[in-house]
């Protein structure tokens, strides 16, 4: 079955322009008639429907998410042969980047998802799974196994936390700036309900440095302040070990969903790499 039959059948929309967009690491999206984006995963990714229903409710809250349009069955995704599709809200502005006032923007965005989003705690050996999923592919590299195991035992060590609803993969291009100033965040594909540190400390990773990104987070949200501070540096070492084991996933099974090189793979895991020799 076709993309647009699908979305005639599922959500009684006729179709009159289809255009390919650049998709994640692990997901497939398309434009649809200007205003709308259809985004595509496969049928076993189970944070998708949850990310869908977070991007929902903030966007209830008065936040931009791209929020999912409820099929004509009142679903947010419907399978479509081995994926799972969504039909999103199209959101226009322009990416922030690594600036100064763009770090701010997306410390303070994430403290605003993060108290509307905060959950129970759970279980961390639990979560954990993130990475130890993957430990059939820690001997890729002799470092990536005691990297992770380093890693765990950080976060361990920093007793309880607060957890909340995250965005999961925090990077600047999820970040838009619209034309009245309003930053939206969109692509709920790696949704969890983890430490609020996660995010935290993935939006750090991709920044290069928590200057700007952290003091914007904490203005909004003090009362985490000791949590922040003193966690943070366990967080950045778990950001990176996530990094190494899911690269070494990929490069081992030749796993390109993606990407935009033919050594995306291992760029990717030589960032981790170079991470860990310098700390």
């Amino acid at each position: 079955m076709e993309l647009t039959e699908v979305l005639a059948q599922r959500w009684g929309l006729q179709v009159e322009h289809l255009e390919v967009l650049d998709g994640g690491m692990n997901s497939k999206t398309w434009l649809v008639d200007s205003k709308l984006v259809a985004k595509a995963v496969k049928r076993g990714d189970t944070a998708f429907e949850p990310g869908l229903e977070l991007a929902l409710r903030l966007s209830h809250e008065g936040l931009t998410t791209g929020a999912p349009t409820p099929s004509s069955a009142g679903r947010l995704a419907e399978p479509w042969g081995d994926l799972q599709v969504a039909l999103l809200d199209f959101v226009d502005g322009t990416p922030l980047t690594g600036t100064p006032e763009d770090q701010r923007s997306i410390g303070t965005t994430l403290a605003r998802v993060h108290a509307i989003s905060e959950a129970p705690a759970g279980d961390v050996e639990e979560w954990f799974g993130l990475v130890t999923g993957l430990a059939a592919y820690f001997d890729l590299e002799p470092w990536i196994r005691p990297a992770v195991e380093s890693a765990l035992a950080a976060v361990r060590d920093l007793g309880p936390l607060t957890w909340a609803g995250l965005h999961g993969d925090p990077a600047p291009e999820a970040f838009f700036r619209r034309r009245n100033g309003e930053i939206a965040l969109i692509d709920w594909g790696s949704f969890m309900t983890a430490p609020l540190l996660y995010d935290v400390a993935s939006a750090v990773m991709y920044a290069g440095t928590p200057t700007h990104l952290v003091p914007a987070y904490l203005a909004a949200r003090p009362e985490l302040t000791d949590e922040i501070t003193v966690g943070l540096p366990a967080f950045e070492r778990f950001r990176y070990a996530i990094q190494a084991a899911y690269f070494a996933w990929r490069v081992s099974t030749d796993e390109r969903t993606g990407l935009t090189t033919d050594d995306g793979n291992q760029v990717g895991l030589g960032h981790a790499r170079d991470w860990f020799s310098s700390h």
